[in-house]
């Protein structure tokens, strides 16, 4: 995936000091990015510039020059002397022209140089396409950039990191990253924010919507251009914009029944006294969103299936919920109790068909989705990974 060539020069051979040439290449990034994989992202590299600008600050060792000749002490212990000078202190000095010398070359300074970087070339340019899912909202990082990252949600985001050639020479690894990093954001801030921000949301599907009508009047016109066959431009036209509108239509209308889903269910939990629809969901897997997302129907007819099988079991485990809370309270509190158990059960029980019925139409509009374009089913299993699914 990555490709690093990097060729190391000594100018000097009697100096430590190296110059490097280096290139880069990568190849297509496909991201799918939640926000826990994004903080330890940031929590990485940050740590890794940490260690890069730690090894490459200079280290250096000074010591005072010194001309004096060294001094050695040296306590001799006699035990077979009877004299009175039983331990005497010789003082030996020591001048050479060896020590003279070792002195003169440790009181240098020494440093460890950062590598000279003569060339940078990061080719071809990178197309990287990215999905990111919020999952909760933080203010570790602030209130605003706390409910950007919290609440954000980017679908099929495309951005290019640029073609970088630079033969001025960089000094350490943190300058070149920094490098790299400066250029490639002054190109996103400058050329790519609209295509970015084309995935923000529900903003793909609409982008689908114009690409299918800027086809159905750009493919007829090239197509007369290269050969004069306006009709079979307009043919390919039209099949471009039937398929990115249907598409686009059938997506608005899934992320729609989604949220009235999502919604549906958060009134259920407010107004039920049992177990939240949520937590049953999260205990039998470990998120519902990610399960629903990476179980999808592989067609139209398994899609109307398992909207059959979504409404029957639904409204089995709602008679038997009703039965259960009857018996119960009967036992309890006797005729009395079992019709105010019930009583209880009613705001749920008429929320409950309109969470089945959001539910099993996601089922079948997935099941249009993934019959009209195979490729989305995959796309999503790969996106959507669970322990249920590997």
């Amino acid at each position: 995936m990555v490709l690093i060539k990097a060729v190391h020069l000594q100018p000097d051979p009697a100096l430590s000091a190296e110059e490097c040439c280096l290139k880069i290449s990568l190849q297509p990034l496909r991201l799918n990015i939640d926000q826990d994989a994004l903080f330890f992202l940031r929590d990485f590299f940050t740590n890794v510039s940490t260690d890069v600008n730690r090894m490459n600050f200079p280290i250096e060792l000074e010591t005072e020059p010194s001309n004096s000749a060294n001094t050695t002490s040296i306590r001799v212990d006699s035990e077979a002397s009877d004299s009175s000078d039983s331990e005497s202190l010789l003082t030996s000095k020591i001048s050479s022209t060896s020590s003279s010398t070792e002195n003169s070359d440790v009181s240098d300074t020494t440093s460890i140089q950062p590598i000279f970087f003569r060339s940078l070339e990061f080719s071809p340019a990178v197309p990287i396409r990215l999905d990111y899912q919020g999952k909760r909202v933080t203010m570790e990082q602030g209130t605003f950039i706390g409910i950007l990252v919290g609440l954000a949600q980017l679908n099929c985001s495309e951005l290019t990191l640029k073609r970088i050639h630079y033969r001025h020479g960089l000094l350490g690894v943190d300058k070149l990253v920094l490098h790299m990093i400066n250029e490639w954001a002054h190109d996103i801030k400058k050329t790519q924010l609209p295509s970015i921000l084309g995935g923000v949301g529900p903003m793909h599907s609409f982008v689908q919507l114009v690409q299918g009508i800027v086809d159905l009047v750009r493919m007829p016109i090239e197509q007369y251009k290269k050969d004069g066959r306006i009709m079979r431009g307009l043919q390919r036209g039209a099949n471009s914009f039937g398929t990115s509108t249907a598409m686009a239509a059938v997506e608005l209308t899934n992320k729609c029944v989604q949220a009235l889903q999502s919604v549906a269910e958060m009134t259920y939990d407010m107004v039920s006294p049992g177990p939240s629809v949520v937590s049953h969901r999260a205990i039998t897997v470990n998120n519902g969103t990610q399960y629903r997302m990476a179980k999808q129907p592989a067609d139209l007819r398994e899609g109307v299936t398992n909207a059959m099988n979504v409404v029957r079991q639904g409204l089995e485990n709602t008679a038997s919920t009703l039965v259960q809370v009857a018996k119960e309270e009967h036992s309890h509190k006797g005729v009395s109790g079992a019709v105010g158990g019930v009583l209880r059960q009613v705001p749920p029980t008429m929320i409950k068909p309109l969470i089945l019925a959001t539910e099993a139409t996601s089922n079948v509009l997935g099941g249009m989705r993934n019959q009209m374009q195979p490729d989305a089913r995959k796309e999503d299993a790969e996106k959507w990974k669970t322990q249920a699914t590997t």
